[in-house]
């Protein structure tokens, strides 16, 4: 709970909070512009609201930027806060005598908040929880027909969707919802693709037309396929038969080139240099042989040099004979190489053959693909069908329970009020829209205190923390109502902060309550602020 907010330039420094209702009392003159509202205003600033900074700029402008220190109560532990006019996006915690001790951004201070206030609110924020039931003047939220309006145009469905949450229901729906934005999201994809000319877009009819193509398209390729498998066995049959004769042929064409190049190598061999004995080589002989006939050795020796040219001569011959019966074998058996390797490289498939399955391949995938996005497109619809009529089935389900409930509980509080004489206001929920009905009671008051009945009913059904109620609410209220109002407000345990002035016209038990819970009481002489800016 709120226990206290603090600033300097309050006419009473301190003002203190207590459990369930908290009065800011106005004087019996009904005097305008002392405060109240901007105290309430005030109280949503350090709930995290932006109300204050918005509608009541004029304090802002009187005094300056200013802050507001402040404690909150949660399971008898206190904790201290601090905020700013001029940077209200960080919040300060502070210690027990407001020294700053932390800085703290906006949402984690409002998640905070939402941990300590409320046990389980399904996807709904704090100040969601909380803004539409701090309903004060200058804030959009004080139409009477629309209780569920934060602002003056937000729509129905989403007032709606934030009830739904606000009673944990949301969860119940909240599979469907993102299961049909996924499915809408699709189908606007499968539309994009189709609108640039990516797929065709087909009927019914051409989808059975194209899977009867598609299915002769995969005849044709097999009936191919076979004949070519049966090419190709009846071919490789052959081709064996062809290698063995050609490997045949090679064989004795070299074992012919393998005889002639032996032959070549041997005249090579005799055709080696053969050096003759140099004279000094002679000379030195007589060394050993004294009587050796060295001029007989010579004319031996000149006689075998001529036999060597004369023998050089016929094996140069030869050797050209030779080499031109070689060259004779290089023609046959590059011819069967390259026969041996054209057979072992494979049989070319005909190229009609080829451009055939290709053309049918890619008509084929062209009609599988429209058939694909068509089958795709059908089961969108199916799904969109089943999850919208699951989804209306659900939706119509939470809204009538949650409407019951409601009803219920104005009914009820109603009768509390004004017994059986008066007809209760009653809310009907629909999924984009919601009227809140009167029955021709239309007055000012009355359709003030319907709006006040509302708010209370939503307090006792949920986990709304508190309710914020200002002077306007009330004036055009009769008298006896407000007595009960007044005593309802009492009954409560959440706090409750109202303003009110004029309380003399009430009876003493109301009096009563409202001094008792009174928090300040502000008046022409007393004004919330310590500076009056009201004449200038």
């Amino acid at each position: 709970m709120l226990k206290e907010i603090n600033c300097e330039f309050f006419t009473e420094k301190k003002i203190e909070f207590k459990e369930g209702l908290n009065v800011i009392l106005g004087d019996d003159s009904s005097t305008n512009s002392i405060g109240k509202s901007t105290l309430l205003m005030i109280i949503d600033f350090v709930f995290g609201g932006e109300s204050y900074l918005e509608k009541n700029s004029g304090s802002i402008k009187a005094l300056g930027d200013h802050s507001f220190s402040y404690s909150f109560l949660f399971k008898n532990e206190s904790y201290y806060f601090k905020r700013e006019t001029k940077t209200p996006g960080i919040i300060y915690r502070c210690d027990n005598l407001y020294n700053s001790i932390e800085i703290i951004e906006s949402k984690k201070y409002t998640e905070f908040l939402a941990v300590n206030y409320i046990n389980n609110i399904d996807r709904l924020s704090f100040r969601e929880t909380v803004s539409l039931y701090s309903r004060v003047w200058g804030k959009e939220n004080l139409n009477v027909d629309k209780p569920l309006q934060s602002f003056l145009r937000e729509p129905e469905s989403e007032s709606i969707k934030n009830l739904i949450k606000l009673f944990n229901r949301y969860n119940e729906i909240s599979e469907l919802i993102h299961k049909i934005n996924e499915n809408n999201e699709s189908k606007k994809i499968l539309k994009g693709a189709v609108k640039k000319d990516y797929i065709n877009n087909i009927t019914k009819s051409d989808y059975k037309q194209n899977e009867i193509k598609i299915d002769q398209a995969k005849k044709q390729i097999d009936e191919i396929k076979d004949g070519l498998l049966k090419f190709t066995l009846n071919l490789n049959e052959l081709k064996n038969r062809e290698i063995l004769d050609l490997k045949e042929q090679k064989n004795k064409l070299l074992i012919g080139q393998n005889v002639i190049q032996n032959k070549i190598r041997r005249i090579e061999i005799n055709l080696e240099d053969k050096k003759s004995i140099k004279p000094k080589h002679l000379s030195l002989l007589t060394n050993f042989f004294p009587n050796s006939n060295i001029e007989r050795i010579n004319e031996i020796e000149s006689f075998h040099l001529k036999i060597s040219e004369i023998l050089k001569k016929q094996l140069m011959e030869a050797k050209k004979r030779l080499e031109n019966e070689l060259s004779e074998y290089s023609f046959p058996l590059a011819e069967i190489n390259e026969k041996i390797d054209k057979i072992l490289s494979g049989v070319e498939s005909p190229k009609y053959i080829i451009d055939r399955v290709l053309d049918i391949t890619l008509d084929t995938n062209k009609l599988e693909i429209a058939n694909k996005f068509y089958d795709e497109k059908i089961t969108i619809d199916k799904n969109l069908v089943e999850f919208k009529g699951k989804l209306d089935e659900t939706f119509s389900l939470i809204i009538n329970d949650i409407q019951l409930k409601i009803n219920n509980q104005l009914l009820l509080i109603h009768k509390e009020i004004f017994g059986e004489n008066r007809r209760a206001p009653e809310i009907s929920l629909r999924e984009k829209a919601y009227t809140f009905d009167h029955f021709n009671n239309t007055g000012t008051g009355k359709t003030f205190i319907d709006l006040i009945i509302f708010d209370l009913a939503i307090l006792n059904l949920t986990e709304v923390p508190f309710l914020i109620h200002d002077s306007p609410l009330f004036k055009n209220i009769e008298d006896f109502s407000i007595d009960k109002i007044v005593l309802k407000y009492n009954d409560c345990k959440k706090q409750i902060f109202i303003s009110i002035d004029g309380i003399n016209r009430y009876n003493d038990v109301t009096q009563e309550i409202l001094v008792k819970k009174q928090v300040i009481g502000l008046n022409n002489q007393k004004l919330l602020f310590v500076k009056d800016w009201r004449s200038n």
